[in-house]
């Protein structure tokens, strides 16, 4: 059996990405709009817990047989056997850290003075424990390089998870209800994803091949993990942070929900490039053909020409936008919204540069840049939570990020040879585009916009950004055409 093509993947990456795109963002309109603010803040809490607790459910196991894997794509029998080692270690503390977190639940909430987040936090302990793994088995086929799985797998959990929700909480469940439903659909997604997996690697339980001479050991996995497990720290930490010092400082659910719906949004807008990087990434691994960067610095370059596109309406329509998805319930979310464009633009293009670090097998640069994260993150967040309330915490996000996705570019560059100037200069120019873009949403209005003034910026305001590429020779019909051969390249021999 012959991986797919840089082409495929990204085809079906997309696919699966953007189905769950479109299911997860119906649902979070939907549990914005029939929430209240105080069960929507309980949910976010719930979710931030819940991924710091995903850390010791995964020990950075997922991350290392992701490169073994990888590495392995060209004989399936060889990482079957990555795939087995792995997953009886994430089983065990999948279990194990998911009861847990389900018994402290009562006491947690009360440290953190929500206590009506206690079934929301009970909720999501049960879904730990299915999603750990169900991120790990869709992980497995990107590296594999067959991701047309993913999109079955990613429309069945999102289905599930959407329509077991809404009942919940139509049926009155309120924040309880939006995280059991998120457990259901995880719990159908991995049992889905295992039989897809079983088919193609064959049975999951049987003993790892012995005396293989490319089979990799659990010790090798661990070892690889070791230093992940620091980027691992940091970077659920960074994502769970805000919304745990917001709880702590500001001592409100509501004032969770308003930092929280702006970031499920800005979550949203990477996906596309999303399934780029799942296309990507594993090329860049060590494997008999060596790191792809022809095809990686294409990459980079379209991902970065995607998300300067957020630009403008992130900056010019924020009350527009949350107005439109979300109501009036949210008086401050605008103005989080604002200020993490740097971060939606650079989460996007971390997507890529991150995850391709960790397949080139120099994970361990990662950890002083995720410790300085963090700490950059906090550090602004207590200072400046008590004076500008939650806006403080998008500017900590963001000023974080452009520390972390520049300094991995840096990595890439001197391990891999990624030449940096061109990602210099498309930035430029696609800040430019970004510019004009943001002229034509201006003469629209802002604020409350009726619905014509709204579609016409969606259409007017795109193609002023790619007439300014255009004028800028950022885009050339050259381009085309160099892409296409790209993606057209397979990597490896085929797969008997």
């Amino acid at each position: 059996m012959q991986e797919d093509s840089v082409t495929r993947n990204a085809a079906f990456a997309f696919a699966a990405k953007m189905v769950g795109a479109v299911l997860t963002a119906a649902l979070t309109i939907f549990l914005g709009r029939n929430l209240s603010e105080q069960a929507y803040g309980a949910f976010a809490f719930a979710l931030s817990v819940g991924m710091l607790v995903s850390l010791v459910s995964d020990l950075s196991i997922s991350s290392s047989a992701q490169r073994f894997v990888s590495e392995r794509r060209d004989d399936l029998e060889g990482a079957a056997d990555v795939v087995r080692i792995s997953l009886r270690a994430k089983v065990l503390l999948a279990f194990a850290t998911s009861a847990a977190l389900f018994a402290v639940a009562v006491p947690l909430c009360d440290v953190f003075g929500v206590p009506e987040a206690v079934w929301a936090v009970r909720g999501v302990a049960v879904s730990a424990c299915s999603e750990t793994l169900f991120l790990f088995v869709l992980a497995t086929f990107v590296s594999l390089a067959r991701i047309r799985y993913n999109a079955l797998i990613a429309f069945c959990e999102s289905a599930v998870e959407v329509s077991a929700s809404v009942v919940l909480v139509l049926l009155g469940a309120g924040a309880g209800g939006a995280a059991f439903g998120r457990a259901i659909g995880y719990a159908v997604g991995l049992v889905v994803g295992l039989v897809l997996l079983g088919r193609l690697l064959g049975s999951l339980r049987r003993a790892p091949q012995a005396r293989r001479p490319n089979a990799v050991t659990r010790e090798q996995i661990l070892r690889y993990a070791a230093p992940l497990i620091a980027v691992d720290v940091a970077f659920r930490l960074f994502e769970s942070i805000d919304v745990l010092l917001i709880a702590a400082i500001l001592g409100s659910a509501e004032k969770v929900a308003a930092f929280e719906l702006p970031m499920r949004l800005a979550a949203f807008l990477d996906y596309p490039v999303a399934a780029i990087s799942s296309a990507v990434a594993p090329r860049l691994a060590r494997g008999s053909s060596g790191p792809d960067v022809r095809t990686f610095v294409a990459a980079l370059r379209l991902t970065t020409i995607i998300q300067l596109v957020w630009v403008a309406p992130l900056l010019v329509w924020p009350e527009t936008i949350i107005h439109l998805l979300f109501g009036d319930k949210f008086p401050e979310a605008p103005g989080v919204l604002r200020a993490l464009v740097p971060f939606v633009v650079l989460a996007g293009i971390a997507q890529l540069v991150t995850v391709s670090v960790n397949y080139l097998g120099e994970g361990r640069r990662r950890v002083p840049i995720a410790i300085a994260m963090v700490t950059i993150n906090v550090v602004i967040d207590v200072t400046l939570l008590p004076t500008l309330g939650v806006v403080a915490a998008a500017i900590g996000t963001s000023v974080a990020y452009i520390v972390w996705v520049p300094s991995h570019i840096l990595i890439l560059n001197r391990s891999a040879g990624v030449p940096i100037r061109p990602v210099v200069v498309t930035t430029l120019r696609g800040l430019v585009a970004a510019g004009a873009m943001s002229a034509v949403l201006l003469a629209l209005g802002t604020g409350d916009l009726p619905l014509w003034r709204i579609l016409a910026g969606a259409v007017a305001g795109p193609l002023a950004y790619a007439a300014a590429l255009v004028v800028t020779r950022e885009l050339r019909r050259q381009d085309a055409r160099d892409l296409q051969d790209l993606l057209r390249r397979r990597r490896g021999p085929a797969v008997p």
